[in-house]
């Protein structure tokens, strides 16, 4: 993708190509920090506190230069209730505080994922305002997103031939080697790898011509997803694969991508299915509905209503199952609300997600709504075996975070035509500049 050098404002990081750079490198730090990078649980604490603390002050001070710098006005929410019910679902959890079975414990995840929302809040305003105001497309969240996770794939690709001991963790007593290792769970990463998949898979075709890095990137993210040996995420993989073939319009990409879905399920879904366990793992979910049922049944009637407070499953910093592993989260995005903020926060959570589909099902831009789904799909499945989008502090928390900042806030164009306009009559007469009302102020004017 060959990128502009056209000045929107003065200096490298306020041209096109710079702050595409800019927002790629910030993600691709970002998920970095989610990382365990050292053994040292101090240090890994220390790198992700000051690291994540330097990259949200970085875009919050870019953010602020650029509005002094580019008068143009950022563009605004159009569906807000996505956002203000996110926003409800953290202030529920400061109020857990009162109840917490650990302040300590409640108070730290609840300080990492608010810090989470403030990045993505000045994150996607960056990336918005620059997609409104370019004529070109590389400022799409899926185009900055694509580079950084290829880039982490290159690197535990890497990783896989010169630290195999790091870069890989034994299950099964020492008989299964999964791709994640030391550094990440790897059920994780090959969420992490579905999300790139995700991202590139709107890529492929370009001005009617396959692209062969792109095609290639996915490819190099296949084989490290197998490796992962995580079902959940082969699984999503799947799904956001067939949705992209059902939304092409060419019938022989539809019949291509469907007959290599189906040769790959016996293929890849037996080693990862069957080999890695037996049958009785695989439909107990890795010993994750015994938990389940012990944590509905003895835990959850103790604390109904408002739970055990924010990330907290027991009174204890782990639940003691009767019929399954001892564990001090649940495994499921669902269950952890539940537990931790009682009905009251389920109750909350499913009415945000409830209006984050209302708004992507609302939305006017094909190619965002199209990117967003795909996305959501290995985040939704994630969010039913692991950390999960409102479970404990992880990547899957930051993705869901953009992508509904993504879908809230008006489509490109309309803010960017209409203001244009605007400006573009005041200097034609003469005008001075005068203040520009909201584009849904506009809207309902002219209506």
């Amino acid at each position: 993708m060959k990128l502009p050098h056209k000045n929107t404002s003065e200096g490298f990081f306020f041209r096109f190509k710079g702050v595409y750079l800019f927002l790629v490198g910030i993600i691709l730090l970002r998920i970095f920090t989610y990382f365990m990078l050292w053994e040292e649980v101090a240090i890994t604490q220390l790198f992700k506190a000051v690291v994540r603390i330097i990259l949200t002050s970085a875009l919050i001070i870019y953010f602020l230069i650029d509005r002094v710098i580019d008068k143009r006005p950022s563009p605004k929410l159009q569906y807000k209730w996505p956002i203000v019910l996110y926003i409800s679902y953290l202030l529920l959890g400061i109020a857990s505080f009162l109840w917490s079975t650990s302040i300590s414990q409640s108070l730290l995840q609840w300080i990492m994922d608010f810090e989470s929302f403030v990045f993505a809040v000045f994150f996607m305003l960056v990336l918005a305002k620059k997609d409104n105001y370019s004529d070109i497309d590389i400022f799409k969240l899926n185009k900055v997103l694509a580079p950084a996770i290829t880039l982490i794939a290159l690197w535990f690709l890497i990783g896989k031939f010169t630290d195999p001991d790091r870069f890989y963790r034994l299950t099964h007593g020492g008989e299964v080697a999964r791709l994640g290792g030391f550094i990440i769970n790897p059920n994780e990463l090959g969420m992490l790898l579905v999300v790139g998949i995700a991202c590139l898979l709107p890529l492929i075709l370009n001005k009617e011509k396959y692209s062969i890095s792109v095609i290639l990137s996915i490819a190099l993210m296949l084989y490290l997803l197998v490796l992962t040996g995580s079902r959940s995420s082969f699984f999503a993989m799947l799904l956001a694969v067939m949705l992209y073939a059902l939304k092409n319009p060419a019938p022989i990409f539809k019949i291509g991508i469907t007959l290599a879905v189906i040769v790959s399920i016996p293929l890849v879904g037996y080693n990862l299915f069957v080999k890695q366990g037996n049958i009785d793992e695989v439909m107990s979910a890795t010993g994750r509905l015994p938990f389940w049922n012990d944590l509905l049944t003895y835990n959850f009637p103790r604390e109904p209503f408002f739970g055990y407070g924010y990330m907290r499953i027991d009174y204890s910093d782990k639940f003691e199952s009767l019929n399954a592993y001892a564990g001090a989260m649940t495994h499921n995005t669902f269950l952890q609300v539940l537990l931790g903020l009682g009905l009251v926060g389920l109750v909350l959570v499913l009415s945000q997600l409830a209006a984050f589909f209302y708004s992507l099902i609302k939305c006017q831009d094909n190619y965002k709504k199209q990117v967003t789904a795909l996305i959501m799909i290995p985040l939704l499945i994630n969010s039913f075996t692991e950390f999960g989008i409102f479970g404990e502090t992880n990547y899957g928390i930051l993705f869901y975070l953009f992508i509904l900042f993504d879908c809230s806030l008006e489509p490109k164009g309309e803010s960017s035509r209409i203001h244009e306009q605007i400006k573009t009559h005041d200097k034609q007469q003469g005008l001075p500049n005068r203040f520009i009302p909201s584009t849904r102020v506009i809207r309902s004017a002219v209506q």
